[in-house]
């Protein structure tokens, strides 16, 4: 995993939301965090009830001796607000991509049914992908909202499985896959500068 991507993706991200002279917000998403993901999203209005959103995401770590859900992905997103910019109900269309590198362990509920042999193998590829999503902005204070959001989509996968131990080759073909995938799920902090609130 590429260490210097999320520190650019930060300064991008604070310098973006510094300049702008519009309505712009700077988000977390809480439940990335309790899974171990920092991340950080900035969005921009660019009409009465239109946004321009971008969030980066990045789990660096191993879990355990051998254990890996490691992975970035960025999401830049157009946003309909029906009432009003940062306020209520929206609607949103997305595009993501990124790199991931999972395994050592076996997924509760699904099992093997997404990557087989999940277990004894690292799965490590890219995804490039679009999606929908849909969500609720609640007025906090002047400055701050709480969104709820979910969306889903359809991403292409090019991946290879590595064996947890044992010899590796010194190099792979990789499959590829067209997968539905949950594209969004939050529960975020939003931050807004210029509030008109």
């Amino acid at each position: 995993m590429n260490k210097k991507i999320l520190p650019a993706l930060l300064l991008a991200v604070c310098c973006w939301a510094g300049a702008s002279a519009q309505q712009v917000a700077v988000k977390t998403n809480l439940l990335y965090w309790a899974a171990a993901t920092p991340n950080v999203g900035a969005e921009v209005a660019v009409g009465k009830h239109s946004t321009l959103g971008f969030s980066a995401n990045y789990n660096p770590w191993t879990i355990g001796s051998d254990n890996k859900i490691q992975h970035w992905f960025i999401r830049p997103e157009y946003r309909y607000w029906v009432t009003e910019k940062y306020t209520r109900l929206f609607f949103g269309v997305h595009a993501i991509g990124g790199k991931f590198e999972v395994g050592g362990f076996k997924l509760p509920f699904i099992g093997d049914k997404v990557f087989k042999g999940l277990q004894t193998n690292y799965y490590k590829g890219s995804f490039v992908g679009a999606g929908i999503s849909i969500g609720y902005q609640f007025y906090v204070s002047p400055h701050w909202n709480l969104e709820l959001s979910a969306g889903a989509g359809l991403a292409r996968l090019s991946y290879h499985a590595e064996p947890v131990s044992g010899p590796k080759r010194s190099s792979y073909v990789d499959s590829k896959r067209f997968l539905p995938i949950p594209t969004e799920i939050g529960v975020t902090f939003v931050y807004l500068f210029n509030s008109k609130k």
